[in-house]
């Protein structure tokens, strides 16, 4: 984003960049950048900038799902922008990579020392682990949008600073379980990735199966980033399931390819979040298949101008709506406290997003901060309520199904789950 000054205001601007080396919160200053209605230059630490940094999969295992967490984090740029506030918000996107490259380590540190206001985190757990405790130490509030490992709560070693705007799996879990005893399923497989999210996820589902006196008949590992699933399939079929539960990222391609080959009903299929969208076109027809995705169906007007800022139509929309809500609560939290300070962000996260007056976009909330109002901030992705572990204490969980042979899933439903 960027902003161009003329005359005697850019003249102005210039002279105090080169004589402090950043752009001084003057109330001129302040006056000046709350006029553009985008990016553009200045000071990290400055008040006058709220540079959040965001660490997203642009390769690895949840490159496809990027596109749509890039696209929702510059959507709600562009609307903290026109709606004028006493601070410019700026976006710097880096790579998370996936947990067989050192990618996001560092990002983070390209990041930090940049010194921005906030991080919006990896959207994967495994990923999230590796940086936890560098942006922790660096005293950054940081927000994922996707990481959902429930073993990512722990106050005490977050000091405050962790943040998601997307539930847990045990959120997620229940709902996906209790979905396929609603189907009727008895006897259900699982095929899990064997790391933070697979296991977190495989968990719950497993639990909350068995409570409901469903019997899971098998529940096999597999070694992330794995491509031939013979054998795997073979395990998980054997036992005659009359459902199948696959938690993956974009292994999913390999794993419907195989499931194809032995003949499988894939109207007998359950995905998760992280193969949601996947497959298109010219992959393993799969019609019939439905997954979960936490956070409500987003509108056509929100996907429109998410494919208009993506460059082109998303694939998947998953955790778009989640990222937008990030960066927006980030600036409305810059807004409560008077500045950009990564403290200040820190502070005032919990207190925008529950409690107060309802409103539901940047604009709407920040005229009542203005006011002197007490705001909950509900986004794109549902209600937002950070507990004291910084998770969200309830969310809506949506099904999607698998629609025809070039892959297109329609919304099913949807049901709200609290913690």
């Amino acid at each position: 984003m960027s902003s161009s000054l003329s005359g005697r205001r850019a003249a102005s601007f210039r002279r105090v960049a080169a004589t402090a080396g950043k752009i001084v919160a003057a109330t001129a200053t302040v006056a000046l950048l709350a006029s553009c209605s985008s990016g553009g230059g200045g000071s990290d630490s400055g008040s006058d900038t709220l540079h959040i940094g965001a660490i997203l999969p642009q390769t690895g295992s949840l490159s496809l799902l990027g596109p749509a967490a890039i696209a929702g984090s510059e959507v709600a740029i562009d609307d903290i922008n026109d709606a004028k506030p006493k601070f410019e918000a700026k976006l710097t996107v880096k790579d998370s990579g996936d947990t067989t490259t050192d990618i996001a380590s560092s990002s983070a540190k390209s990041l930090l020392s940049s010194n921005v206001s906030g991080i919006i985190a990896p959207e994967s757990s495994a990923v999230v682990k590796t940086v936890f405790s560098q942006l922790t130490n660096a005293q950054v509030p940081f927000i994922t949008p996707a990481a959902t490992d429930p073993t990512l709560t722990h106050p005490n070693k977050s000091n405050g600073y962790f943040f998601r705007t997307v539930p847990t799996d045990v959120l997620q879990g229940q709902a996906l379980a209790q979905k396929i005893v609603s189907d009727g399923r008895t006897k259900v497989s699982i095929l899990y990735m064997n790391e933070a999210y697979g296991t977190g996820l495989n968990e719950q589902i497993k639990k909350t199966l068995e409570d409901n006196g469903v019997e899971v008949v098998a529940d096999v590992p597999f070694t992330p980033n794995s491509t031939n699933f013979n054998a795997e399939v073979s395990d998980v079929l054997s036992p005659g399931p009359d459902a199948l539960v696959v938690i993956s990222f974009d292994e999913i391609k390999s794993i419907a390819a195989a499931l194809q080959q032995n003949k499988f009903d894939f109207n007998n299929f359950y995905g998760t979040d992280g193969n949601n969208g996947i497959l298109g076109a010219g992959d393993p027809d799969i019609t019939g298949a439905q997954f979960s995705t936490p956070g409500v169906n987003p509108e056509d007007d929100f996907r429109k101008r998410l494919d208009t800022a993506n460059g082109k139509a998303l694939s998947s929309y998953s955790y778009a709506a989640e990222s937008y809500d990030a960066v927006t609560l980030m600036a409305l939290a810059a807004a409560q406290g008077g500045d950009t300070k990564p403290a200040t962000i820190k502070d005032n996260l919990k207190k925008v997003s529950e409690g107060g007056t309802a409103c539901t976009s940047f604009k709407e909330c920040y005229a009542l901060i203005e006011k002197g109002e007490d705001i909950d901030y509900n986004g794109q992705s549902g209600p937002i309520s950070f507990n004291d572990d910084g998770d969200v204490s309830e969310a809506s969980i949506s099904f999607y199904k698998t629609v025809g042979p070039d892959n297109k899933t329609d919304w099913v439903e949807q049901q709200s789950s609290k913690l």
